[in-house]
Formats: C-alpha cells, sequence, structure tokens
C-alpha cells in the first residue's frame, strides 16, 4: 500500500506539467469522483496531494502572497495534513468570512479564517472576534468541556484582508465532525504594553478618594484624584500616567489618562504587581477597574485591594497592558458550517498507574496525544511526555506542547473526578508505530 510520501510524489509527477486550467481541473475531477462517498484517511491524503498542486491559485485562495506565506509558516509539518476550503464563505456588513484551511483529528481542531473587510478600512493587525461565548462561538459535537481561543496571524492591508485562527480542544469523539461556527462582532483592536517609571512609586503619602466620579456602569467606585500633572507612558500611545499611590479605602491604585479620539466602550488596562518575597497572590487577590470623568477628561483606574503603605519596598510593577478597539465593532451575523474529516486513531485502556492514578484512556491520532486519569488534580499537564517509537527513536513533548489541560469534577469516577490533557505533536507520527508512553517518570503504556 502506498504511503503519504508516495501519493505526493506521484501526482507531484503527473500534473507537473500541465498549466493551470480546464485540462487540469477535469483530472482532478475525474480523480475525485468515484470516491466522493468515501471516507477515511487515504482519501484525505490523496485530497491534500492534489491541492497542494493548486494551493497557490486564485481559484482556491483569495490570500495575498504575504497572507499565504503566514499561513504556511503556521501549518508548518501539518500543511499536508490540513484540510482546503474555497467555497465555505458567508458576508454581512460589508465583511466576508471564509474558511480556508483547517487542522482536525478528534477532539483538537485548528480552523483559519480569511476576513475581509470589501466596503470600510474596519479591520487591522489585531482583528477581533470578540470575547467567547458573547460575541463568537465554535460548537462541535463533543462541546461539553473544552478549551476554545482566537488569534489574528496576520493583516493585509492593500486587500483589507485578516487571517485569523480559531481553535477549539476538547474531549475525544472519534468521529468526523461538523463545525457550526457563528460570529456577532468584529473589530480591529489595539494592543500593546507600556512601562511604568518604577521611580514613581517613591511616596507613601496617601492620596485623596474622590466622594463622587461618573462613570460608564453608573457605579460609584472609590480612584485616586488625578495628578495635576500627567506622566508620559513610554510607549503609551497617547495614555498617560496620572496618579499612582496608596489611596485611604486600602487599595493601591493604578491611575491613567486616556487620549479623546480612541473607543474606549471596551477599554481593559492591566498590570500585575509583583513581589520581591513572592506575595504577588497577596496584592493581586482583589482588582477593581473604574473608566470616569474628571473635569471633563476620562480616566481608567485599577484599585487593588490588601494592600497598604507598608509594602511600598517590597513592591514591582510590571508593564501596563492596554487592549480597547481602534474603531466602534462592526456587530452583524457571519455563520460558517464546516466538514472537518478526522483521521485514523488509536485508543488503548491501559490498566496502568501514575502517582497512584488509574490511566483510564489514551487516544493516539497523527496529530495528538490524549490521555484521561482518574485524579483529583489537573497538575498532570505540566508534565512530559516521552514516547518510544518502532524503531527505538525517541519523541519528547513537554508542557508547552499541552494544548489543553483540565479536571473534571462534575462527573465522578470511583469516588473521584478525572484529569484529561492532550499534547500536540510537532509533526505527523504513526499512531500504531509508538512502543511505549511515559508520563514523566512513569510508564502509563507499552506495547
Amino acid at each position: 500500500m502506498k504511503n503519504k510520501r508516495d501519493f505526493r510524489q506521484d501526482m507531484d509527477q503527473a500534473l507537473s506539467g500541465l498549466t493551470l486550467g480546464e485540462k487540469k481541473e477535469e483530472i482532478l475531477e475525474k480523480a475525485f469522483a468515484p470516491q466522493k462517498k468515501r471516507k477515511g484517511r487515504m482519501i484525505r491524503r490523496l485530497a491534500v496531494a492534489c491541492l497542494a498542486v493548486c494551493a497557490l491559485t486564485a481559484a482556491v485562495f483569495a490570500f495575498s502572497p504575504g497572507l499565504r506565506q503566514i499561513l504556511n509558516q503556521h501549518l508548518g509539518g501539518w500543511q499536508e495534513e490540513s484540510q482546503q476550503f474555497s467555497d465555505v464563505e458567508t458576508e454581512d456588513k460589508g465583511i466576508s468570512v471564509r474558511a480556508v484551511s483547517a487542522l482536525s483529528d478528534d477532539g483538537f481542531t485548528q480552523i483559519y479564517l480569511e476576513i475581509q473587510d470589501k466596503t470600510g478600512d474596519r479591520l487591522g493587525e489585531n482583528t477581533s472576534l470578540g470575547s467567547y461565548g458573547g460575541d463568537w462561538n465554535l460548537e462541535l459535537p463533543s462541546q461539553e468541556m473544552a478549551t476554545m481561543g482566537q488569534k489574528c496571524l496576520g493583516y493585509d492591508p492593500e486587500s483589507r484582508t485578516a487571517l485569523v485562527k480559531v481553535s477549539w480542544s476538547g474531549e475525544t469523539t472519534g468521529e468526523e465532525q461538523l463545525a457550526k461556527l457563528t460570529l456577532q462582532k468584529i473589530s480591529a483592536q489595539e494592543e500593546f504594553t507600556a512601562s511604568l517609571p518604577q521611580t514613581e512609586i517613591s511616596s507613601q503619602i496617601q492620596k485623596t478618594i474622590l466622594a463622587e466620579n461618573t462613570q460608564k456602569d453608573g457605579e460609584k467606585n472609590p480612584v485616586l484624584q488625578p495628578g495635576e500633572e500627567a506622566a508620559p507612558l513610554e510607549g503609551g500611545k497617547g495614555f498617560s500616567l496620572s496618579a499612582l499611590g496608596f489611596g485611604d479605602d486600602g487599595a493601591f491604585h493604578v491611575q491613567v489618562k486616556c487620549p479623546e479620539d480612541i473607543c474606549l466602550e471596551y477599554l481593559n488596562v492591566l498590570t500585575t504587581l509583583r513581589s520581591r518575597t513572592g506575595q504577588e497572590a497577596q496584592y493581586n487577590q482583589s482588582l477593581t477597574q473604574t473608566l470616569f470623568d474628571w473635569e471633563g477628561e476620562l480616566y481608567y483606574d485599577l484599585a487593588y485591594g490588601g494592600v497598604g503603605p507598608e509594602i511600598l519596598n517590597d513592591l514591582v510593577l510590571e508593564d501596563l497592558y492596554f487592549y480597547y478597539p481602534k474603531t466602534q465593532p462592526v456587530e452583524g451575523n457571519w455563520e460558517l458550517e464546516i466538514d472537518l474529516e478526522t483521521p485514523d486513531q488509536l485508543v488503548y485502556t491501559p490498566g496502568t498507574q501514575v502517582e497512584g492514578c488509574p490511566v483510564n484512556r489514551i487516544v493516539l491520532t497523527p496529530m495528538t496525544f490524549s490521555v484521561e486519569i482518574g485524579s483529583d488534580h489537573a497538575g498532570f499537564g505540566q508534565s512530559t511526555v516521552t514516547f518510544i517509537m518502532e524503531d527505538g527513536s525517541k519523541l519528547v513533548l513537554d508542557k508547552e506542547d499541552c494544548v489543553t489541560s483540565f479536571w473534571n469534577g462534575l462527573e465522578k469516577q470511583n469516588g473521584t473526578g478525572h484529569f484529561f490533557g492532550r499534547w500536540l505533536f510537532p509533526k505527523a507520527i504513526q499512531p500504531e508505530k509508538v512502543q511505549s508512553i511515559s508520563l514523566g517518570d512513569t510508564v502509563i503504556f507499552f506495547q
């Protein structure tokens, strides 16, 4: 039986002398016609090999060369395993959303979207879908416990097009899946950090707390009285430091003055109070964020409760992190249904233990390793996983390769919950050639 490399070489050789056009389409149509209803990894391999020949054509992708290169870089060793789409598209409010590529196995999915503003200039380097569950949603059949995320990978200002990745990782299903992606809000975010001048943390003078302040949410939270002269922030993009110090409310305040020409409705400003003696948890246990008006100017006040001037000499401030939409988000309705192929998988119930906890289930796919352990904690996600292959070679994954790690205590198993973790391989493996798996120093599977 031919493997993936054989199919790739055969298709490259067969099509290498053809120019793009009707002849190529005719050959591809004939190649796929007898197998349209077949499912399985071999069909997927053949389709991937064929599509690799025409990956750069406008018929398959509307990407600019720059975005196409970014996508290829992110697919990396998974490019030949990825699905490619050419007709999964929706449009609303002048913004088109297209699914162009996906990586998926049973429970792990990355979908790459091309988002193009056809009527304006409302996107940018940090194009965002908003918050998960409110502004966007990705539904899959196995969506009981899962982690989701999004990331803008690149932007082409000439075509006003962004490349955005949405990811989903949950417990395994072993089935091909129909993903339903729904978007309600799209915007271009501004995201940056600015350094706080450490020398400003020098005064132990108590600051005055305003009795009244006007806020967007109508609530009254104590804030520092803004300083008479705002200090510039390095890299602050128009924000400046207004006040910094301890208030008579028993909180440490960091306050910035906001520029006039930005969208403040969704403004988020954060920092972390660090400790020379390791008291970060105490310092950051209570946080209030307040956007308020003072004498016609807008200010943003961070108040960290439970700390006073006595910790001044122990205090170290991280950079300020700013996150807000550059313009008002575009609200609309974008819905996509995306057929995701699932490669073959191997499922084991090894009956072994790690740290006294039973290893209930192991799933191996070409993309990922996942394990379910009867446990009362989720710490296994920090473990190194070592694979010994059939030829004696070793593959090691560490905590940076762990894409999902959670403990489900809602469904009790023998009096406890269960830990679920998934690690992503750097490139495709052959699951049947795995001889043993160790979690940390414990062998949890061998054959």
